[in-house]
């Protein structure tokens, strides 16, 4: 096979391992990515940071892009389809993880509020790859919950699925969509000033998706006007940058690293080996499992009271919370680039459940 020029978000795990046999590799900050970069470069493997479009690729020679995230919302998949470019994205390779976050999150406002989450019921929006790891650990912990997806539903899923309205009155809500602009079921500030309004007294809302999914003017105005409100944060709108104050009163407030277990990195990195070496024809040579770490069985606690200490002894979400806390009092400009170095140089976090190990 000829070797093929490849360049990679520096932070993508496993690229040499993967594909240093038939690729020549070069790596950079996802987010300092330009179309000088790109003049020699064959295929492109990128994050959530990097915008591919017109501006970064016209009179390029890249030929396929790959991007080891869920979201396609930073692709511009028009521009590709029109001019030949192949695309693959790793969906599905960090669901496990984000899956993992929301519910150590739970555990957390559970704990500091001393309230009973099987006395709640936990209104999921958006029930793909995220939404659906999460109904199964919530089964597994007997904790009730409602499913919000309208496009799913539509398209005959069997699930019973409630509407917004219905979500808009659980205790504890949780986002897991695509970032969409237009259309009937468009996302874009999905939860709005109104949504706020009519959440109930001492509930939760957890944003992991995308940061415009949330108007997050609306959640500042509402959690200045009341204190029975937690919100978690993991992405922010207009991220790197974020409004100080918001964070500050967040019962929560992560730098969009809900999905950043060792593992979900690893898969992304082989999804896309294996979508490269099928474009080209040929064979995937090295199995996921074999890169993937061993992990210790987590066991379901016998009483929801121990359900925050149980998973803290795998992933203290408070602590990757007071890492992004202490920059709310820095310049702006400081913390924009304090958020991009605490991702990037961000911990091997291993998730703390995998179906088949049980």
């Amino acid at each position: 096979m000829n070797m093929l020029t490849l360049l990679a978000d520096e932070n993508m795990p496993l690229i040499d391992e993967l594909f240093g046999d038939f690729c020549w590799i070069e790596r950079k900050a996802g987010r300092d990515i330009t179309k000088k970069d790109l003049e020699d470069v064959d295929i492109l493997l990128v994050r959530s940071v990097t915008q591919v479009n017109q501006e970064l690729l016209e009179g390029t020679p890249v030929k396929f892009i790959g991007t080891a995230t869920i979201g396609t919302d930073h692709i511009d998949i028009d521009y590709l389809e029109k001019n030949d470019i192949a695309f693959a994205d790793a969906a599905g390779c960090n669901a496990q993880a984000v899956a993992e976050y929301v519910l150590a999150a739970i555990a957390y406002w559970a704990y500091t509020n001393k309230i009973d989450v099987k006395s709640s019921t936990v209104g999921i929006i958006g029930a793909g790859n995220v939404g659906t790891c999460l109904t199964k650990m919530l089964d597994i912990l007997g904790i009730n919950y409602l499913l919000n997806d309208p496009l799913l539903e539509a398209a005959g899923d069997p699930r019973k699925f409630v509407s917004l309205d219905r979500v808009n009155h659980c205790h504890i809500v949780t986002c897991h969509v695509p970032l969409t602009m237009e259309g009937e079921h468009s996302t874009y500030h999905l939860i709005d000033e109104k949504f706020f309004q009519f959440l109930p007294k001492a509930s939760l809302l957890i944003n992991s998706s995308r940061g415009a999914v949330v108007d997050n003017q609306a959640a500042l105005r509402a959690l200045r006007k009341r204190l029975d409100l937690d919100l978690v944060l993991d992405v922010w709108e207009g991220e790197p940058e974020l409004s100080s104050e918001l964070l500050k009163k967040c019962l929560l407030g992560t730098p969009h690293i809900a999905g950043y277990s060792l593992e979900g990195k690893i898969r992304g990195s082989h999804f896309l080996y294996q979508k490269l070496r099928q474009w080209l024809g040929k064979e995937a040579l090295i199995t996921l499992s074999s890169k993937l770490p061993h992990i210790d069985s987590w066991h379901r606690p016998k009483r929801m009271i121990d359900l925050h200490n149980s998973i803290k002894s795998h992933y203290d979400i408070e602590e990757d919370s007071d890492s992004l806390k202490a920059l709310a009092d820095m310049e702006l400009s400081q913390i924009v680039k304090e958020f991009d170095l605490l991702r990037k140089n961000y911990k091997n976090r291993l998730e703390y459940y995998r179906e088949n190990t049980h």
